[in-house]
């Protein structure tokens, strides 16, 4: 096994430099989720089916207890909400999500896998990037300038993760349910905006986990992590100089009331996992069990396309609105932060090879996948995964 050769290389440099113009200011790239109705919004209203195992089960409802951080009332909350409110409507009322929004039953970032192992919480958020214990090929996911947009990379990590990512997941005595991403991350500032490389040289970035603070490194930056929930205080006090933040989390963690200036860099995407405790899955009838992980697969695409993607199209309005103004790097100085971060590529693969991984296999696939999920409308991702799952996420 090689690493990245330099035909690799240029290669993916090309295929970055191309869709900049696509994707200047994100614009581009978030009208084409513009407001109308999807087939996944068909699907959260009832007026498509999943192609469901037959519903058998005719005991008292199983309410399953769902542990997240968001809180209620936001875009992504109502999103998820439509999504349970979906599954218990396909299953006739007898499998029913009851969720705990704002880390009301546990913390649901750090500490989020301990709680759901051990059945304070059915299920819920277990994001790798702030519990990167035992982790090395996961992190993978968010090596930089692959993905436009997050049904891209949500649909790739999980056709990702039963080949590569599933054994050192499931090493927290969790299954994974299903795992969408953000959309790439901008970078937000206050003081000055980012025009240039030099421009990131000292500044303290937050940068959660994972790769995040090895790109941040490699950009000339100081990372500093801080748990999503505290980043707003963390920017408006001068903690964090730079947040490196998808469109729609704008919004999501408040940014946008003190953002002052924005920019489209592309940086790298964040996985956002949600893992579930092995007996209350173990405890679901065989015919519940296979409508759960059908579900959960379609309410996936579904976080990906109404939330990350189309949240992020209003993130961007209300921003120009408030007058955040928005820098996109030419490509010439985008060639210069993609020359800078190929040693974390690098790294990331030589590093995991060394100790038996197939990280250049698992980069190569991740490649290809976006190729083969840019080639496809949101509805044809979406009619994909109502006619059948992808396989292997659980064994079953």
């Amino acid at each position: 096994m090689t690493l990245m050769n330099k035909k690799d290389f240029r290669s993916v440099f090309k295929k970055t430099t191309m869709f900049l113009s696509f994707i200047a200011a994100m614009g581009l790239t978030n009208t084409a989720f513009a407001q109308q109705k999807t087939l996944v919004e068909k699907w959260l209203d009832g007026e498509v089916k999943a192609n469901y195992p037959k519903l058998t089960y005719t005991g008292p409802p199983i309410t399953l207890k769902y542990s997240t951080f968001i809180a209620p009332g936001t875009p992504m909350g109502k999103v998820q909400q439509r999504t349970f409110d979906r599954l218990k409507a396909d299953t006739n009322g007898k499998l029913i999500v009851q969720p705990f929004w704002g880390s009301s039953l546990a913390n649901a970032q750090r500490g989020a896998f301990d709680a759901v192992s051990q059945g304070i919480a059915d299920f819920g958020t277990c994001y790798v990037i702030f519990n990167t214990g035992g982790f090395k090929m996961f992190l993978g996911l968010q090596l930089p300038y692959v993905f436009e947009n997050s049904t891209q990379s949500s649909s790739t990590a999980e056709e990702l993760y039963p080949k590569y990512l599933k054994k050192e997941y499931e090493g927290r005595d969790v299954y994974l349910l299903h795992v969408s991403t953000t959309q790439p991350q901008q970078i937000l500032t206050q003081r000055k905006p980012i025009l240039k490389l030099e421009d990131m040289k000292g500044q303290k970035v937050w940068a959660p986990g994972g790769l995040s603070q090895e790109i941040a490194v490699a950009l000339g930056a100081s990372p500093t992590s801080v748990q999503s929930s505290e980043i707003y205080t963390a920017f408006q006090s001068g903690v964090v100089d730079a947040v490196p933040m998808h469109d729609a989390g704008t919004k999501l963690f408040r940014l946008i009331e003190t953002a002052k200036y924005r920019t489209v860099a592309n940086l790298w995407i964040n996985p956002t996992e949600y893992c579930l405790n092995k007996k209350a899955w173990a405890g679901l009838p065989p015919d519940l069990k296979g409508i759960f992980y059908h579900w959960a697969q379609i309410a996936n695409t579904a976080e990906a396309q109404l939330y990350y993607d189309r949240e992020s199209t209003e993130a961007l309005e209300d921003m120009n609105k408030r007058g955040i103004k928005s820098t996109t790097l030419s490509p010439e100085e985008l060639a210069r932060w993609v020359k800078v971060s190929e040693p974390v590529v690098q790294n990331f693969i030589k590093t995991n090879t060394a100790e038996g991984l197939p990280a250049k296999a698992f980069y190569d696939d991740m490649v290809a996948l976006q190729k083969k999920y840019k080639a496809m409308t949101p509805d044809q991702i979406t009619q994909a995964l109502l006619d059948k799952p992808i396989p292997g996420i659980i064994d079953f």
